[in-house]
């Protein structure tokens, strides 16, 4: 993994928000969280968020200590400054005072602590970003990371690997608990440069925006070597039948299964594409398929949908408070009916 870090178009970002009203840190808070966005091996499936703290004006047009962090919904990839929510910092500082707030409280506090109270919901893990005493934080869930920590002895892995330049902080479910638990680790290991997340991901800071994302694509990179020695074989082919059957045989008994799962009376039909890439193919022609397939996500905060039940109601799995559960269901639905608005058609591919 390389930095792709520019100062041309670091400096081309700013100076194209700053035409419209937006300070230096948020735009370059944006090229960076636009970086670690745009590379699949560290953000998966949306997930991840950053963070900056900075100033903005109140009502009262006073400068006020903020944290912008990442809203819910937005793309990293593509993010703009409205999915960066500023919210006031000291508040959100003082609640390290509290012995206990749970999810529903947490939302509720956030959302009364926006500058903009039209902004979207700050991140689940708002708190542990305004914890941190760094300027610019970074949080992901690397793919080379999840694959040390993941493993029984993770760790083990994680201090031979890192060598005390990360703290470990040992699994718990994102919000206020685990904010205390990750600064508590910070405050007792003051010169580390990130920290691991037990079965999560990982977290960088740094006083600029650079050096935060470069902290993170090093910590990533010496993830990836180890990995890359250590490894000792890849998936073992199983012995298929020749030839395989085509698409057009299997589409039937795909779009026939798919019809079994409507409740009655529903007739809504589903499209689906065919998909033969090496990867893929190399995925489900392993002979060790039925053991590894049914292993689960390699992040504990992805693992939110097991299922749709025969009447389409999500099931959720691992998943922290009913406000998260609420938005998992939202987007299962959204799903859904993205895949059920078009007729099948005779010409449709399994």
């Amino acid at each position: 993994m390389h930095s792709r870090w520019s100062d041309a178009e670091a400096e081309r970002t700013i100076a194209r928000y700053a035409q419209i009203g937006i300070n230096a840190d948020v735009a370059v808070r944006i090229y960076t969280t636009r970086l670690l966005g745009s590379d699949p091996l560290l953000v998966l499936h949306g997930g991840g968020n950053t963070s900056v703290k900075t100033q903005a004006q109140d009502l009262f047009g006073t400068l006020q200590p903020v944290l912008c962090i990442k809203g819910s919904g937005w793309d990293m990839g593509s993010i703009e400054p409205g999915g960066l929510p500023a919210v006031l910092l000291e508040p959100l500082r003082r609640t390290q005072q509290l012995a206990a707030l749970s999810d529903a409280e947490m939302v509720h506090f956030l959302r009364s602590n926006l500058i903009d109270a039209n902004a979207p919901n700050p991140s689940v893990e708002t708190l542990l970003h305004a914890f941190l005493p760094h300027k610019f934080v970074d949080h992901t869930h690397a793919s080379a990371v999840l694959s040390l920590v993941d493993q029984a002895d993770g760790r083990a892995r994680v201090a031979e690997t890192f060598a005390g330049d990360v703290g470990f902080v040992p699994y718990v479910i994102p919000g206020f608990r685990l904010a205390k638990l990750a600064a508590a680790v910070v405050a007792q290991s003051p010169g580390i440069v990130g920290l691991i997340l037990d079965k999560h991901g990982i977290f960088t800071f740094a006083e600029t925006a650079r050096e935060a994302y470069e902290r993170m694509i090093a910590l990533v990179s010496r993830a990836e070597a180890v990995l890359a020695a250590k490894r000792v074989r890849s998936l073992v082919p199983a012995v298929l039948p020749q030839p395989l059957a085509t698409p057009e045989a299997i589409a039937p008994i795909v779009r026939g299964a798919c019809a079994g799962l409507a409740p009655p009376g529903d007739d809504r039909r589903v499209v689906l594409t065919f998909r033969s890439s090496p990867l893929i193919l190399a995925y489900v022609s392993g002979a060790e398929l039925a053991q590894y397939s049914q292993r689960g996500v390699v992040n504990q905060e992805q693992a939110a949908i097991a299922a749709a039940a025969a009447r389409g109601r999500a099931r959720c799995i691992q998943v922290s408070g009913a406000c998260r559960r609420r938005r998992i269901r939202r987007a299962l639905r959204r799903g859904l009916r993205a895949l059920q608005r078009a007729p099948c058609r005779e010409q449709d591919q399994a």
